[in-house]
């Protein structure tokens, strides 16, 4: 059996996973265990709602993507991977960009849509925002400069005792070939073509990992705007709304009735001991260099101290 952490969740499977970070523990019976099998063709109780590829309720999630896999899910413990191809890097592509969400949703805990590095004070700053809007590109030019990778795609947001701290996902980040062409931190055999997302690379950083929990300073929302790189500071009042829009896979929550859940989160989110920012950048002008130097000089040297 192999043995891996990704966001917060200990998972124990019969196959190797190589995106996932080896992680060794004492199984109990909250680990995540992953098994190669045939998935039902229906679930055992009522489906509550039906989206592309999938249909599920509140303890049961059956994926089908054709050509590629089918996925079963149940009671935040439990994955049946049904390979329909003999290219298991496809088939982990949907365990993690999906099904691994699928498991935060069962165990009450919302992921959210977030890229992020480690500052210099071991705390960690978050980028969000809509599908291209910039997140591992701006993580990547800040790598350039010293700070280490955090997470990519996926993080879990927990606040404790007044502080929101996160956990990160597993060690790949996609990053566009125009942003690869100006990193200088990993070394070709890191990164590698990533499969249904032809037009990103994926990086491999499983030696700079950080498993561990850490508390968050920002959270920096990314949109596409005007002609230059502006930068704000926002009130924990404008961030709800951003918060709940960068949920991840969003489009679960009421099928799985995590409505409460939902407003729980983001209101102790919104409420903790952190900076939200709102940062602007030339729409479709390749400035990431120059907005990796504001946000350290208005936001990393405010927050990161």
């Amino acid at each position: 059996m192999y043995k891996y952490v990704a966001l917060g969740m200990q998972i124990q499977s019969e196959i190797e996973i190589p995106g996932l970070f080896p992680f060794d523990f004492q199984e109990s019976g909250d680990t995540v265990i992953v098994k190669i099998g045939t998935v039902p063709e229906t679930l055992q109780n009522e489906i509550l709602e039906v989206k592309p590829f999938s249909f599920f309720n509140e303890r049961e999630f059956i994926f089908h993507i054709p050509e590629a896999a089918k996925f079963y899910i149940t009671n935040g413990n439990k994955i049946l991977i049904e390979p329909l191809t003999d290219n298991l890097d496809e088939v982990f592509f949907y365990l993690y960009t999906g099904v691994l969400a699928t498991v935060l949703f069962q165990k009450n805990i919302l992921p959210f849509h977030v890229s992020g590095v480690v500052l210099k004070n071991n705390t960690v700053l978050l980028f969000a925002g809509h599908q291209r809007a910039g997140k591992s590109s701006t993580s990547i030019m800040l790598q350039n400069r010293g700070y280490l990778p955090f997470t990519d795609d996926t993080a879990v947001l927990q606040v404790k005792n007044g502080l929101c701290y996160a956990t990160s996902s597993y060690p790949i980040i996609r990053a566009m070939e125009r942003t690869l062409e100006k990193q200088s931190v990993y070394s070709d055999d890191e990164i590698t073509p990533k499969i249904k997302e032809g037009f990103k690379f994926g990086i491999n950083f499983h030696k700079k990992f950080t498993p561990e929990q850490l508390p968050v300073s920002g959270i920096v929302f990314l949109s596409e705007d005007g002609d230059e790189v502006e930068i704000s500071p926002m009130k924990s009042t404008e961030a709800i709304k951003l918060l709940k829009f960068n949920i991840y896979r969003k489009q679960w929550v009421n099928g799985m009735k995590k409505e409460l859940l939902e407003f729980q989160t983001i209101s102790q989110i919104a409420q903790s001991k952190l900076h939200f920012f709102s940062v602007k950048r030339p729409w479709e002008s390749d400035s990431f260099e120059i907005l990796a130097q504001a946000i350290e000089d208005q936001v990393i040297h405010q927050i990161g101290k």
